[in-house]
């Protein structure tokens, strides 16, 4: 990533203070830990959790920096961190901003030297994703934005697919996925083309980006998605939740299930739909 490109967001004259002020606040928060999470990639200590998913030091380390620097100006903002404490009962999102927190998205990846690894965190009002910022590792680039202002990475503005990326539908998606729908999608599996990064919001910088028609995700928790989601509507695509949407968030835990989700182009959102046999 240019150093010099490093102070540079989209257009927030949208916006009012306390949203600018935010967002001015998250994008230097995330910068200040891109040189340590680029100097720990594929060398840092790991342990299994009890859910069976891989922790680094780098997550639960930029996961407490990110947060001392943001509760240091917002200190009636919620906070909540995939890496937070386990608390026997959600915890209620009661203020007005809320930032969301995936330190390291794709450890697996980070831990053992795959590229395809961010940091991905969103800033949600009233429990509505408005902003995100992902540190794309594998680009050494950071891409924000949100669906008033627009995105961009780097400085350079970016603009979701509206025509098929490739001769085929090509979309992100990772499994396992729920047996009704490997059979629901059996057919379309044998026509269209898979990307499995390793990282859901990975995949959702590459939609917003336009190198992916869309992205179907059934493991997704919502530090996947709260950044990546207002990134993706600010260049374009559309965002769906296939369950019960998520958004507004009204609690969070760090054990909570999954928010299955589809994003992507019109025409990415026609084919699923059809697939999934899903009713509008």
């Amino acid at each position: 990533m240019d150093r010099s490109l490093t102070n540079q967001t989209p257009n927030l004259s949208h916006a009012d203070s306390a949203l600018q002020e935010r967002i001015l606040a998250g994008h230097h928060a995330i910068l200040a830990q891109v040189e340590y999470f680029r100097s720990n990639f594929g060398t840092t200590e790991s342990r299994w959790k009890k859910d069976g998913t891989r922790v680094t030091i780098v997550d639960e380390t930029i996961s407490r920096e990110i947060f001392h620097i943001l509760q240091k100006e917002f200190q009636t903002d919620d906070f909540c961190s995939e890496e937070g404490a386990e608390t026997i009962e959600p915890i209620p999102t009661k203020s007005e901003f809320c930032w969301i927190l995936d330190p390291v998205d794709g450890t697996n990846n980070y831990a053992v030297g795959v590229p395809e690894c961010c940091i991905s965190l969103g800033l949600l009002r009233h429990g509505v994703p408005v902003y995100g910022f992902i540190y794309d590792y594998g680009r050494d680039n950071l891409l924000q934005g949100g669906k008033d202002f627009g995105s961009i990475e780097g400085i350079t503005p970016v603009k979701a697919a509206t025509q098929l990326v490739n001769e085929k539908l090509t979309y992100c998606m990772h499994f396992p996925i729920p047996t009704e729908s490997l059979k629901a999608l059996t057919q379309a599996l044998g026509v269209w083309r898979i990307r499995c990064p390793g990282s859901a919001a990975v995949g959702l910088a590459n939609v917003a980006t336009g190198r992916l028609d869309g992205c179907l995700e059934y493991r997704a928790k919502p530090w996947d998605c709260a950044a990546g989601a207002p990134i993706c509507e600010g260049a374009g695509a559309s965002f769906h939740f296939l369950n019960t949407p998520v958004f507004p968030l009204q609690s969070f835990s760090p054990s909570m299930d999954s928010c299955p989700f589809r994003v992507g182009s019109e025409i990415f959102h026609k084919e699923v739909i059809k697939a999934l046999k899903i009713t509008i």
